[in-house]
């Protein structure tokens, strides 16, 4: 059922619900407004009624109240009274000698009347029983019942309520569909915004929805619309620059293979030239082996797959072993590598290890000549901090949110000479992350920092 259907449903029953109440409310207060007639009519010839009755002294105006009351009761059309004593015997009555209604609850002279409904061979009836004292001394008091019919009030409330029922239905139904139409007028905003989102496919992710032609109800919706857009826009372009530069690291190794292998085959030539060829070959192959195993690694990251062992790690030894390793390597362009500070990890050592290599092989290989690359550690109050600092070029601040994509070079030229496949600090991320610390890039004033965080678990020696 569509939202629109929904909410004309719901519309409709909730004007359904005010009408019947409305109706209900209009046909009581008609039925009051009549009993209300009729206790009148009722009290008013109550009064009469008492006030000859008040006159009765003797036994003599006793018998002549028959009289009386005929007198005063002629015209009134529909209205019965009769009078009778508290043994039962009927003084007088409009219907002969017969009670209108014996059953009746009498009410004292203090009380105001209770009025009550039934049906009798002169139709509907409703009437009251009240007490009415005469004037003789240590006689009980009479009792009077007045009844009028509402025969006619019955007839009129009946067709009353069928015009009711008719005007209610006929009104619910409009209510419906207006509602309905209503509804689906509202609505045009979001199947607009549907419309024009399917117009939305990969190759034109850079359109938008436009703010100013929707509600502000759904401005919410749209500016998310908007945003999933620009995340989306974002992963392609890095998912088609990640195919590119797939390509582009696989091509250069597997045209090399190629190559060598065609020459090779071009004549013959002696068992040495084929090692040759061979061990050339194998490098290549070598270089292809550690992409195609950087990147299982990062898929296993992506995929929560990353599940670093537990083990206390010290990072002064670790730190000091990778400059050891790395010394060579630096001397040959005149840097010198500065290592600093103590700190005990939990985490997976070779993780670690592989992780804090990247990044100084990353400074070493981007640091100027006869320079220094510092890494330091040191304590901050929830974590170990790891510095990796080298003087050089300075990365763009549009670069910097880049430099741990996989494959980003900043060098647009893409040389390869010796800057590996690029996946370095992609993978360095992915170690740090796993161990749920961070990373993060700065570069300023010719120096370039590399920040690792590590949740911290004992103190420094």
């Amino acid at each position: 059922m569509s939202l629109g259907t929904r909410l004309a449903i719901l519309f409709s029953l909730s004007a359904a619900a005010v009408f019947v109440v409305a109706g209900g409310l209009i046909e009581a207060s008609v039925e009051r407004h009549f009993v209300e007639q009729d206790m009148e009519v009722m009290t008013g010839k109550l009064d009469l009624v008492r006030h000859a009755i008040k006159k009765v002294r003797t036994e003599a105006d006793l018998a002549s109240l028959d009289e009386r009351l005929g007198d005063a009761m002629v015209g009134h059309h529909g209205l019965e009274v009769s009078v009778r004593n508290m043994d039962g015997r009927v003084l007088f009555s409009t219907l002969g000698e017969k009670d209108v209604h014996p059953g009746l609850v009498v009410s004292s002279p203090t009380q105001s009347p209770r009025p009550e409904k039934w049906d009798d061979e002169q139709g509907q009836m409703r009437g009251f029983a009240a007490s009415a004292d005469t004037s003789r001394p240590d006689s009980a008091p009479l009792v009077v019942t007045i009844a009028l019919g509402i025969d006619h009030h019955e007839q009129f409330l009946a067709a009353f309520r069928s015009s009711l029922a008719t005007t209610l239905g006929i009104c619910i139904l409009a209510v419906s569909l207006l509602s309905w139409g209503v509804t689906r007028r509202a609505l045009r905003p979001i199947r607009d915004v549907a419309r024009r989102a399917q117009t939305i496919s990969a190759d034109r992710l850079d359109e938008r929805l436009h703010m100013e032609r929707v509600p502000k109800e759904l401005f919410e919706l749209v500016e998310a619309f908007n945003s999933m857009l620009a995340r989306l826009q974002e992963s392609f372009v890095r998912l088609r620059e990640f195919s590119s530069d797939l390509a582009h690291e696989l091509r250069t190794p597997l045209t090399n293979l190629v190559t060598q292998t065609q020459v090779a085959l071009s004549r013959e030539r002696s068992a040495e030239q084929y090692r040759e060829t061979l061990f050339s070959n194998l490098e290549e192959v070598e270089r292809l082996a550690r992409m195609v195993t950087d990147m299982l690694f990062l898929a296993k990251s992506d995929n929560g797959l990353l599940i670093p062992n537990t083990e206390e790690v010290a990072m002064g030894e670790e730190v000091r072993a990778l400059c050891e390793y790395f010394e060579p390597i630096a001397s040959e362009r005149g840097i010198k590598l500065v290592c600093s500070g103590e700190a005990l990890v939990i985490g997976d050592r070779a993780m670690l290890r592989r992780a804090l290599a990247n990044l100084v092989s990353n400074a070493i290989r981007h640091a100027n000549a006869e320079s220094a690359v510092e890494i330091g550690i040191s304590h901050r109050s929830d974590s170990v901090q790891i510095e990796v600092c080298n003087e050089g070029d300075t990365i763009p601040p549009e670069v910097l949110p880049r430099v741990f994509e996989r494959f980003y070079r900043a060098d647009p030229a893409r040389t390869r000479d010796s800057e590996g496949a690029g996946l370095g600090l992609a993978i360095t991320q992915s170690i740090i992350h796993a161990h749920g610390g961070s990373v993060v890039a700065q570069s300023d004033g010719r120096l370039t920092k590399f920040s690792v965080a590590l949740p911290t678990t004992t103190r420094s020696n």
